[in-house]
């Protein structure tokens, strides 16, 4: 056996064997050396967001959108434009039961390649609850129209709320959608198109969070409308000592700019305050009337809602007025029951007016008139109080009237053993 082996010289042959290979090896990674490199931005993709949200009712809200990761081999292998190609990187959500929150996930990366490792890596994810709503939407104009011309209230189209989603902490923020559309140089009505935005109560924009939207337009219709000037007119009635035809009607103000249906503000001339009893006035004391506008019909912006209407004697007519003070009370006290409190008048005197012939008002006797307060002290309790009260007049000379109106006395109702306020008159 030995002369066989040194016949054929076997251990130098396997020796030889040997050694050239440990040469290739030593020659393979002089040329392609075992290294690291890092392959940036991989795109990630979650997985197991149905499971998540069968087990759970929670979504993936937001995640890392890609990672760096490291690999480790063959210089060749880990520099080759087709490694980014084969690797790829996912995070698994299904195994998450604690609820909303952020959580921070270790990625699972393969690299498609034998003798390429992949270093550890981990990713954020966003878990929440979501939740769908709708909020009205508000929009407004902006600019100006032509002149002569106004923009009523803009109408949406096609919906006046839209449905938002995301998630429940965040969805809580929103109020409503808002947009604004202009109307520069309009002379007519017109429909376009709005982007809206969504907001919060405070009326800020809501930024940076994950609710989303239906939609980011809407279409929205714009009335626009010519300016009327339309007068406004009283009614009057007739009374004892003062006519119609004694008297001038003065209305501040005489005209007020309107817009709206065109068809109902051409056939309106005027708008009538309402009417006006004569015995009942006091002249020269304005009485205010609010505006009464047909439906479809509103002011112009910056026009107050009520007139103020002031009837006055004709210079010519021979009907006088005098303005005298009514210094008598009587109280009347309506409770059913036997009442504890003690009544005091405060209100010193009321000023009210008398009409007729001079001749005549300077035989009035100023002691025929009394102004009667009736009330329930036990319904109003304890303290200041105005209440209504009528003035009364007896034996006044033929050709005199007293302008009925209504007037306010204030009145102080205390306990039985409690001294009342300082007043003019109590009964």
């Amino acid at each position: 056996m030995k002369q066989f082996m040194k016949k054929h010289d076997i251990w130098l042959r396997l020796l030889s064997l040997l050694l050239a290979l440990v040469l290739w090896v030593l020659a393979r990674d002089a040329v392609n050396p075992i290294k690291t490199n890092v392959i940036s931005n991989v795109p990630l993709t979650v997985i197991g967001a149905d499971t998540l949200l069968g087990n759970t009712g929670l979504s993936v809200i937001e995640s890392t959108e890609s990672v760096n990761i490291t690999v480790r081999g063959p210089n060749a292998e880990i520099t080759n434009a087709s490694l980014r190609r084969r690797i790829a990187a996912t995070v698994d959500v299904s195994g998450i039961t604690d609820g909303a929150g952020e959580y921070t996930l270790p990625v699972r990366v393969t690299v498609g390649v034998n003798d390429v490792e992949a270093g550890s890596v981990s990713a954020r994810v966003l878990i929440d609850k979501v939740v769908t709503e709708t909020v009205p939407v508000r929009v407004e104009t902006t600019g100006i129209p032509a002149d002569g011309y106004r923009a009523d209230t803009p109408e949406p189209a096609t919906t006046k709320e839209i449905t938002v989603s995301g998630p429940a902490s965040e969805l809580r923020e929103v109020a409503y959608a808002y947009g604004t559309i202009p109307v520069d140089g309009c002379s007519a009505t017109f429909t376009g198109e709005c982007t809206i935005t969504l907001y919060n109560d405070a009326g800020n924009p809501i930024t940076g969070t994950h609710v989303t939207s239906q939609t980011d337009t809407i279409n929205v219709r714009v009335p626009v409308y010519p300016v009327e000037s339309v007068k406004l007119a009283v009614s009057l009635t007739d009374g004892d000592t003062l006519k119609t035809d004694q008297v001038d009607v003065s209305i501040d103000p005489d005209t007020v700019r309107l817009l709206g249906d065109q068809n109902i503000l051409a056939g309106l001339p005027e708008i009538n305050l309402g009417a006006i009893d004569l015995d009942n006035v006091r002249t020269g004391v304005p009485i205010e009337m609010e505006i009464p506008l047909p439906e479809g019909v509103r002011l112009d912006a910056g026009q107050s809602a009520m007139a103020r209407v002031t009837i006055s004697v004709k210079e010519e007519e021979s009907v006088s007025t005098r303005k005298v003070e009514v210094t008598r009370f009587m109280p009347t006290d309506t409770a059913h029951v036997q009442t504890p409190y003690t009544v005091s008048v405060l209100t010193d005197s009321v000023e009210v007016e008398l009409r007729g012939s001079e001749s005549a008002l300077e035989q009035v006797d100023l002691n025929t008139l009394t102004i009667g307060l009736t009330f329930d002290s036990v319904s109003l309790g304890v303290g200041t109080h105005k209440v209504k009260g009528l003035v009364a007049a007896t034996g006044l000379p033929a050709g005199v009237t007293l302008v009925q109106e209504d007037v306010e006395v204030e009145i102080q109702i205390t306990e039985d053993d409690a001294p009342p306020a300082e007043s003019g008159v109590a009964e």
